[in-house]
């Protein structure tokens, strides 16, 4: 199995754990694009958006999976 892969996989793990906890997920298939953040540029491989009505707050989780090549 090659990193890539082995990237691919760990990325669908962690989908799945945030979905399961209820956050909807969008994987950044081939991160390769940036975008601005206030603490400058972010480059992620998924984003993880829940939403609290009650509390009309909207929480959103940026994340950088990695692999290590071995």
């Amino acid at each position: 199995m090659n990193t890539a892969h082995k990237g691919r996989r760990l990325e669908h793990d962690i989908r799945h754990l945030f979905e399961d906890a209820g956050y909807a997920v969008i994987r950044g298939a081939a991160s390769k694009g940036y975008f601005d953040s206030p603490s400058g540029v972010v480059k992620p491989d998924l984003v993880a958006t829940k939403a609290d009505r009650n509390k009309r707050t909207v929480n959103i989780i940026l994340i950088q999976a990695k692999v290590r090549g071995k």
